[in-house]
């Protein structure tokens, strides 16, 4: 019987950045992960700032947090709406606290700090967002990518490369 693959989930809702869910949502299956695109309402299709579909495959509430190995929060205008969701922060935390790693970019670190687990953590971001994250107790550092244990950041679409190279290596790919 072959094992199964691991699992990465990506959040999604309308307004995100399109390279920064489309991205990381590509390398992880490309790496070899089950990929689930976790969105309010699952089988609904979400659009990017620029329009670019994704098609929900869950809700956050159907992530068994203890399964993940990695999860992305994509900025541009999404992660405004995503930390509004109780279940969206509830899987953030839960993730970070069964040890999975915990990608974020641009504006995406507004999720983060509202389910708590910035604090302490150097992190990065787009500088819009600095104080924030600050304020929620960060070190927040003008780098394109930021690696604290098993949270990796990034700043803007051009630093997917480095983003996605971190969190790879962190899960041994």
């Amino acid at each position: 019987m072959a094992a199964s693959k691991p699992l990465a989930v990506v959040l999604a809702e309308n307004s995100y950045e399109n390279l920064e869910l489309h991205y990381p949502r590509l390398r992880l299956l490309e790496a070899g992960f089950e990929v689930k695109v976790a969105a309010p309402k699952a089988s609904e299709t979400y659009t990017s700032k620029e329009g670019y579909p994704v098609k929900a495959d869950c809700t956050f509430s159907e992530i068994d947090p203890q399964s993940v190995k990695v999860l992305i929060v994509p900025g541009g205008f999404a992660p405004d709406k995503l930390r509004r969701y109780p279940e969206c922060n509830r899987l953030v935390a839960a993730c970070w606290n069964a040890g999975a790693v915990v990608g974020f970019i641009c504006h995406g670190g507004w999720v983060p700090i509202s389910a708590k687990i910035v604090k302490g953590r150097r992190v990065t971001s787009v500088n819009a967002i600095k104080d924030d994250l600050e304020n929620a107790g960060a070190t927040w550092l003008d780098e394109p990518c930021v690696v604290d244990g098993k949270m990796v950041t990034a700043q803007v679409p051009k630093d997917l490369p480095a983003f996605m190279a971190a969190i790879l290596k962190l899960v041994g790919q």
